[in-house]
Order: structure tokens, then C-alpha cells, then sequence
């Protein structure tokens, strides 16, 4: 069979297979792309996400988070989520084992420009997280490009406001993150790729507490109705300095996350 015929079969499976799957598929899992739910469509995502080791004794956490998504027109999805956390820290003088509520979140995406229609995708989006003591506001500026039918890449800019409020004290903390991932899909139904993570954290806005880089692999698969992502990152350097050029203080030295999606 030469090569043509070969590419055209592939893109005629990969075109059935979109037919059939969420518009919402996600290719990483730290990184978001510019597709949205198509109008009147629905689907629930459930997230595990796992970070561990730090500087001093045992650190491991647990975030859990159960996502509705819903397509308000072709271009606005809206999502609601519920949010919780596991902690364990053991160290010299620490023993403990939290698990909490983290609050309700309510998601917002548009997308400007469609990746698959266009030179470029363009999405925005908007997330707030209340649970009664804290409050979290989260913006992202998404930007895919579609290589042919096989390599997607993505670049998203995030910047998170963080307020706390106890014994009637406030603590305010700023995040800026930039994610990057390139995918390569091998048929309709698997994909593999590299992710990539730049997180810098500020106390009261404007003192940097720390700054890590995380760069990993990501597995994607799909089937009709739903779909499975995962993606493991190392912290590869950080600042300031705990252990062999990581930032151990605000960061951990490995994150891994999982996402499954179901459409409806």
C-alpha cells in the first residue's frame, strides 16, 4: 500500500473516531487545549492527581477532583467540580493525616479561535474555587497548533490569586505557571507525548517563595465514549536550592496525574 493510501486511511479513522468521541478529549493533563464541548453535549471528568517528597521526612498528597462539564453553545462550556485533598506529612517533630473538602470550583472556557478549523486555536478561560476560608481565582490563555493529523502542541499561560482568611488574618499568595506539551497520535485510539511545567509561587503577591521546572511523558487513549490521559513529571531544577538544584519547599520531586473522561 504506498503512502498516500496509507495517510488516508489514517485520517478516515482518526475523522470516525472524533465522530464518535468527546470534543473535549484530553491529549495531557496539565495542559489544556483550545478544543470545546459542542453545544448540548455533556461529560464528567474525574481527576487524581498524586505529588510526593520534599525536602525533610515523607510528604504525599492526594488531590481529588469530580468535574460535570456542559456545552452552552459551540464555543462556551461551562463545568462545575468538587474538590478534595489527602495529606500525610511525617517528619521529626511532624505526624499527620488530613483528608479535607477543598470547596466547589466553577469552570469557563470560550474559545476564540478552533484548532481544527484554523492556522491556530485560541481559548480562554476563567476558574473560581471557594470553600468557605479560602478563595482562588485562576485565568488561562490557551493556544494549540494541529500539525497535520498527528502532532498537536499546546502552550497555556496561567496565573492563579490566592486569599486565605483565619483567625482573622489574610494570606495572599500569587501563582504564575506556564505549560507547554507536544503529542503525537499513533491511531484513533492512542497517543503519546512530552508535557512540560514552569511554576513560580509569591507570597503577598510580590516575595518569590520558590520557582520549579517539571518535564515528563504523557499517554493518551480513547475509545467511543470515553477517554484516559496520564502524565508523570519529574522536577528536573528548581530555586531556590533543597537537594541537587530542586525546590523542595513549595514543589515536590515528582507530580503525576490522571484524568478519565466519560461523554454522555
Amino acid at each position: 500500500m504506498n503512502t498516500k493510501k496509507q495517510s488516508l486511511l489514517f485520517l478516515t479513522a482518526v475523522s470516525i473516531s472524533a465522530a464518535h468521541c468527546s470534543a473535549d478529549e484530553r491529549l495531557f493533563t496539565y495542559s489544556y487545549e483550545a478544543d470545546v464541548l459542542p453545544k448540548g453535549a455533556t461529560e464528567f471528568e474525574q481527576w487524581i492527581t498524586h505529588s510526593r517528597d520534599k525536602a525533610d521526612g515523607v510528604f504525599s498528597r492526594w488531590d481529588f477532583r469530580e468535574e460535570l462539564e456542559f456545552g452552552l453553545t459551540d464555543r462556551l462550556t461551562t463545568a462545575l467540580y468538587l474538590n478534595f485533598r489527602n495529606t500525610t506529612i511525617t517528619t521529626d517533630t511532624v505526624d499527620s493525616h488530613d483528608f479535607e473538602f477543598k470547596g466547589i470550583s466553577s469552570e469557563w472556557k470560550y474559545q476564540f479561535l478552533n484548532p481544527n478549523t484554523k492556522p491556530i486555536g485560541l481559548l480562554g478561560y476563567g476558574e473560581v474555587t471557594y470553600n468557605g476560608s479560602e478563595l482562588e481565582l485562576e485565568q488561562k490563555l490557551i493556544l494549540q497548533k494541529n500539525f497535520g493529523e498527528h502532532w498537536v502542541a499546546v502552550l497555556n499561560v496561567i496565573a492563579e490569586q490566592e486569599w486565605e482568611w483565619e483567625s482573622n488574618d489574610e494570606e495572599r499568595e500569587l501563582v504564575l505557571e506556564f505549560t507547554a506539551g507536544l503529542s503525537y497520535r499513533i491511531n484513533p485510539n492512542w497517543a503519546v507525548g512530552i508535557e512540560g511545567r514552569h511554576r513560580r509561587v509569591y507570597e503577598d503577591w510580590d516575595d518569590e517563595l520558590g520557582n520549579a521546572w517539571f518535564v515528563g511523558p504523557a499517554l493518551h487513549y480513547a475509545r467511543s465514549q470515553w477517554w484516559a490521559t496520564l502524565t508523570v513529571l519529574p522536577q528536573v531544577a528548581g530555586h531556590p536550592d533543597a537537594a541537587h538544584g530542586l525546590e523542595l519547599d513549595e514543589h515536590t520531586k515528582v507530580e503525576a496525574r490522571l484524568l478519565v473522561g466519560y461523554s454522555f
